[in-house]
């Protein structure tokens, strides 16, 4: 006897679970704007719906961040991976590019960047986060206007089968999401530093060639 499924759908004249295609089909078809998925159980439809995803059994959780400073041009990133709530790797830096939404741009690039760890280490994971549109944008639920939010959709496609998604709120004593939070500010402080310290660096080679310069006159 065939398994049952349960469709899940999601659409303008609202939600509703199905335990058969030609039902699901008939509501989805030629309508504009509407999601479905198929689940093995009632209980993983309706958490669809509701915008959870179960825990990958025996997965990863990786909690990721985004920072911003007005002072800096680019956008942090980080990542913690944990399992049984001990870290096991981590990975933070700054965006190639100047930031085009605020730290928004560090979010989605340290998500990117979480997957690509799993797939490195050929791991499944739940990608925890605390904006919003990791996972919207990722599931489809958004629609990705913005430029950063197309190129983030684009670059995670061949990781979606790895991870599921796990809202987290911010600043609320999630430690491995304040860590993560902590080692994106740490990112851009450090890429500041490096900066300040080039430039001091030639400045002082500067004062240092003028002076030589002004003595060979003198000699």
């Amino acid at each position: 006897m065939p398994k049952t499924k349960f469709y899940a759908i999601k659409g303008p004249n609202g939600n509703k679970i199905v335990d058969n295609w030609p039902e699901c089909d008939e509501m989805v078809r030629g309508v504009k704007g509407v999601l479905y998925k198929s689940f093995g159980t009632r209980e993983e439809a309706q958490a669809w719906i509701d915008g959870k995803e179960p825990e990958i059994r025996g997965g990863l959780r990786v909690y990721v961040d985004g920072s911003f400073t007005p002072s800096f041009p680019k956008a942090g990133w980080s990542f913690v991976v944990t399992e049984d709530d001990k870290e096991l790797a981590r990975g933070c830096g700054i965006t190639a590019f100047d930031a085009e939404s605020r730290n928004i741009d560090g979010e989605v690039m340290a998500s990117f960047q979480a997957m690509r760890w799993l797939a490195e280490h050929d791991k499944k994971g739940v990608i925890c986060h605390d904006y919003e549109g990791i996972a919207r944008w990722a599931r489809g639920e958004w629609k990705a206007k913005s430029s950063i939010a197309q190129q983030y959709v684009r670059a995670i496609q061949p990781y979606l089968g790895r991870v599921t998604f796990e809202k987290v709120a911010a600043h609320t004593g999630v430690k491995w999401n304040e860590l993560a939070d902590t080692l994106a500010k740490g990112a851009i402080q450090h890429e500041q530093e490096l900066i300040a310290a080039k430039l001091n660096s030639d400045k002082v080679e500067k004062l240092l060639d003028t002076a030589e310069k002004a003595t060979d006159r003198d000699m």
